[in-house]
């Protein structure tokens, strides 16, 4: 082995010692993040609030409730409703419904009178 191999050799090792660090640092970080349901465990009270302070047709813009940001935040029908966001396509929104008069057509129950929606109409 001459002279310049061994330093080398070192520096890559250590290159390689530090993109498997990085990479496992990453995979913790992805594994270890809350997931949606958790934000929303952790909003509903707030959302509680919003929405039991609209009124029938009203209308807020982009805000973020506890660990969710909503696009918009309406009263329609009387039920709530906290969007997510569309699709990529913009065709299909997505968020939480709060319906007290039980599960909107098309909704999965969450918990409580809130509901998980996606809107195939927009």
């Amino acid at each position: 082995m001459s002279r310049t191999q061994g330093p080398a050799l070192r520096g890559a090792a250590y290159l390689g010692a530090v993109l498997v660090s990085a990479a496992l640092l990453l995979v913790a970080l992805v594994a270890l993040a809350p997931t949606e349901d958790d934000r929303f465990t952790g909003s509903v009270a707030g959302m509680e609030a919003v929405a039991r302070s609209l009124v029938e047709g009203e209308e807020l813009g982009e805000r973020t409730v506890g660990g969710l940001t909503f696009e918009r935040v309406f009263r329609e029908n009387g039920l709530v409703y906290f969007e997510l966001g569309r699709g990529w396509l913009g065709d299909r929104a997505h968020g939480y419904v709060r319906s007290p008069r039980g599960r909107p057509d098309g909704a999965d129950h969450v918990a409580g009178p809130w509901y998980r929606y996606r809107d195939a109409g927009g």
